[in-house]
């Protein structure tokens, strides 16, 4: 059973300036934010966390709109996401975490523990490169062979998976991400999934950021991605190198399979539900 004071400590991050500016940028009116990450350690086990997450925007008028998933990180060993919160009328963004030995729960000690993607970002980030905004007819064919080729039938098959809980496809193109946002969405369509929407996104791979399109679906309830790299010397074929992963360089799949071993790696502490409502009822 935890104490007073322990459930008072983890209200009290729920109403410090790291995670209200979280909430402010959930709320901002500027410009649209596609994406953002927020990052915390915790000793907390992530399925209270969550739990602890969705009674919070409940209370505040804003009920989490869609199924989260659970799983390790491909890049940081010892690291976990609650990935695709989603409260109604605000952008979707992750809760990533790493394991604290002395607190339930507090900002992560990095240099930038919240990070958010917004429209101008994008645009900025896809200016970069000199994409083709517009396709002739042998261009198309080759966006059109894409989506019917077999690396496009294994991410669509692995997605339809219940046991993955998250993928990529990884593509090399010259067209703008734009470009493969529809025709994404017409095979998306075609194989009968729907999707509620989808948006650029930018994340950080191995020190570089890379693109992606994020595709936020109601069938399958998942969200999934089409990560990106420039190459000027295609029109759009599937990745010919690794990314996340070393299973197939044309997607990174996500399982729970690794979850219950990063679990054990330290003392992640349960809490009741009347410990959970507890905390909720001092927010």
């Amino acid at each position: 059973m935890a104490t007073k004071d322990v459930v008072q400590s983890i209200a009290d991050y729920f109403k410090s300036e790291h995670w209200n500016r979280l909430i402010e940028v959930c709320r901002q009116k500027e410009e649209p934010i596609h994406h953002i990450h927020i990052y915390v350690e915790t000793k907390i086990n992530p399925i209270c966390l969550e739990e602890i997450v969705k009674a919070y925007f409940q209370k505040i008028g804003h009920p989490v709109k869609r199924k989260i998933e659970i799983f390790t990180s491909g890049q940081l060993i010892g690291s976990g996401s609650i990935h695709g919160i989603e409260p109604e009328g605000m952008p979707h963004f992750d809760l990533i975490w790493n394991y604290s030995h002395d607190a339930y729960i507090k900002p992560a000690a990095k240099a930038s523990n919240l990070e958010y993607w917004g429209r101008s970002y994008m645009e900025k980030f896809h200016g970069q490169y000199p994409f083709k905004t517009a396709l002739d007819d042998r261009e198309k064919r080759e966006v059109e062979a894409y989506f019917s080729s077999k690396a496009w039938e294994d991410y669509c098959r692995l997605n339809e998976d219940p046991e993955v809980v998250h993928i990529h496809a990884n593509v090399e193109t010259s067209i703008h991400p734009d470009l493969i946002r529809e025709y994404a969405l017409e095979a998306m369509k075609k194989r009968g999934w729907e999707i509620d929407h989808a948006t650029p996104v930018a994340f950080l791979m191995r020190g570089q950021m890379h693109g992606k399109i994020v595709f936020l679906g109601n069938r399958p309830e998942k969200i999934f991605d089409i990560a990106w790299a420039y190459n000027p010397t295609v029109t759009l074929i599937p990745s010919t190198k690794y990314w996340l992963t070393t299973e197939n360089p044309t997607y990174d799949a996500r399982t729970m399979h690794d979850l219950p071993l990063l679990l054990k790696r330290d003392r992640y502490e349960w809490l009741s539900y009347r410990e959970m409502e507890a905390i909720v009822e001092l927010l």
